[in-house]
């Protein structure tokens, strides 16, 4: 009996050392797992919409094709825009859901962010303190209850409408965004927390800053004594036997030429500050020429990397960005709202890399008072999709018009 209670003992005490030892690690790969179970579900959703609104347009294609160009309200319909993968020399119904690739890839930053503070802080990382445990958990069961609930919703839901679907969807993706978008700054706070504090630098100081070496000590006199001017005494003296000595007028010494000025010393201009590189050199040179050719690490079997700054970019040789935008024309003087379909290639994405990784807008760059920043590059189309107009699209020489 007594070794079977030390035995479970040892056996408890084991769990909670390995637990503790591998908690993020832990975390980490519980929250893959969910973001699977969430693309997963997305599809699944996906398919149901996708399956909805074909029978919706195979249902109404019945109509007269005159009552819908000439329709009035063609104007008055909301504005449709999508944003997707498109392969250039493919069919446009070839393509993959940018939706999906998000929550798909989102296990993949994840796991990318904590393998770089675990190579670089080792166990401490891995096991992590007691904020990030609670802030990943919380993450986790924010994933987990979402999909319970929309999965306890189709289940009880015996005749599902595309409205339902749509809004199961929204909250899908809200929630998958917040989550990721969590966990790495979660991550990155960690990080940051345990990296080794850096020595305080001895050279220069602060300009206006009081001196903090004191003064010389004043060396004492001959004998010990401290030195004392006898100023006072020589006074004294004068006064008491100005009426027994005589005092001799000396002449007044010529007073001896002023030395020249030296010539101060000519003060060297300060440097040209230096820009602030919104933009990687090489990016730069791709957009000053528009004839530069992208290096051979972005052709097919190259590595992906910047010849420059040496960040990585994921893109794929032959594949583009689809945007759909509507913009508006005047026909026979009335104004009437058209789709238009752009395609945005590899070069307009590698020449708004910035070094060290993440993106800015070319766009807002040369249109815009202000520049706008994204961290990957599914954020930088849905900057595109979302703030500029088909106008400022169709200026760039890379962004090509459908």
């Amino acid at each position: 009996m007594k070794l079977k209670e030390e035995t479970e003992a040892a056996v408890e005490t084991a769990k909670e050392v390995l637990q503790e030892v591998v908690l993020v690690a832990s975390l980490v790969r519980t929250l893959t797992n969910v973001f699977g179970s969430a693309s997963d579900l997305y599809r699944t959703l996906k398919r149901k919409s996708d399956s909805k609104s074909q029978d919706g347009e195979d249902s109404g294609s019945t109509r007269p094709e005159a009552r819908r160009r000439g329709s009035s309200s063609d104007t008055e319909r909301p504005r449709r825009r999508s944003v997707r993968w498109n392969l250039a020399n493919l069919r446009k119904n070839e393509y993959v859901d940018s939706e999906e690739e998000s929550i798909y890839k989102s296990s993949v930053h994840i796991r990318a962010e904590y393998e770089r503070g675990y190579q670089r802080l080792g166990e401490p990382f891995a096991r992590g303190d007691l904020v990030v445990h609670v802030q990943l958990q919380s993450q986790i069961v924010r994933l987990q209850q979402t999909l319970l609930d929309i999965h306890q919703d189709l289940l009880l839901s015996t005749y599902p409408t595309p409205a339902s679907n749509h809004s199961h969807l929204v909250r899908l993706i809200q929630t998958t965004r917040t989550a990721r978008v969590a966990s790495i700054e979660a991550l990155n706070l960690q990080y940051q927390r345990l990296l080794p504090p850096r020595p305080p630098s001895r050279h220069g100081s602060i300009p206006g800053a009081f001196p903090t070496s004191a003064d010389p000590p004043h060396e004492p006199h001959q004998g010990g004594q401290e030195y004392r001017p006898r100023r006072r005494d020589s006074c004294m003296s004068s006064s008491s036997g100005s009426e027994d000595h005589e005092v001799k007028i000396l002449p007044i010494p010529e007073p001896k030429p002023k030395p020249k000025p030296k010539p101060k010393p000519t003060i060297p201009p300060p440097p040209a500050p230096q820009p602030n590189r919104l933009f990687c050199i090489y990016a730069r040179d791709l957009q000053r020429n528009p004839e530069l050719p992208l290096a051979n690490s972005y052709k097919p079997g190259g590595n992906g990397m910047c010849p420059f700054c040496r960040s990585y970019i994921a893109t794929r040789p032959g594949k583009a960005w689809e945007i759909i935008v509507d913009s508006h024309r005047r026909f026979d003087g009335y104004i009437k709202m058209i789709s238009r379909t752009f395609l945005v290639k590899n070069r307009f994405v590698i020449k708004s890399h910035r070094e060290g990784g993440g993106f800015a807008c070319v766009l807002c760059a040369r249109f815009r008072k202000s520049d706008t920043v994204c961290r990957q590059i599914e954020a930088l189309m849905e900057h595109l999709w979302r703030d500029h107009t088909g106008e400022e699209m169709e200026r760039d020489n890379d962004i090509v018009e459908c």
